[in-house]
């Protein structure tokens, strides 16, 4: 694949993962208001749970990001 190819499929990428940071956030707080409302012990857990995952996969997407942001920068640098 040539540089202007990589560089657009590291753009796309990328733009792949600025929308989807949002929606784990989301999910996040979803399950955190659900948490919170939840009136049984277990359910609360489960809840708990779920968002304690969506801040991970958050938190591993922002780290994929940054990879990407600094791959890209290295690509259009090499001109």
């Amino acid at each position: 694949m040539d540089r202007k190819k990589k560089i657009r499929a590291t753009e796309e990428m990328i733009e792949v993962v600025l929308i989807r940071i949002p929606k784990e956030i989301e999910a996040m707080r979803f399950y955190q208001s659900a948490a919170q409302k939840a009136t049984d012990d277990s359910a609360r857990e489960l809840f708990e749970n779920l968002a304690e995952q969506e801040k991970g996969h958050e938190a591993e997407l922002k780290r994929i990001l940054a990879d990407l942001k600094a791959q890209l920068k290295e690509l259009k640098n090499s001109e």
